[in-house]
């Protein structure tokens, strides 16, 4: 049964859109993210396998987050694409460092912002 709780754990998140507050980001195809366990909280390192936190990580799209839970884990991980759209892939491109435009590249490669209404 401790298998199939780790694996439930681990599962991968299909995103298939994310809430602004007057728009909806809609991916093209599901953005798959697929949590990886961590030892302890990366904020407060206690005793090894004291915590159960989970890490998604996607640095092409500026997301990296961990929780010690797969509902705060989506919750954060949606805020991290929230920041990114509004921060990097709302801004004018000549305003962009280097690293920003290509965030902001592959966001436009894997989704759209579609205006609720």
């Amino acid at each position: 049964m401790r298998t199939i709780e780790k694996f439930d754990l681990l599962a991968p998140y299909e995103i298939w859109e994310v809430m602004l507050d007057d728009s909806t980001i809609k991916f093209y195809t599901p953005l798959i993210l697929k949590p990886v366990p961590l030892p302890d909280d990366p904020e407060e390192p206690s005793r090894p396998g004291e915590n159960n936190y989970l890490l998604v990580e996607c640095p092409e799209l500026n997301i990296s987050t961990a929780a010690n839970n797969r509902d705060d884990l989506l919750e954060f991980v949606h805020s991290d694409i929230r920041f990114a759209w509004r921060r990097i892939v709302r801004a004018e491109t000549e305003h962009l460092d280097q690293k920003s435009r290509a965030i902001k590249n592959h966001y436009l490669a894997l989704a759209e912002e579609v205006t609720d209404g």
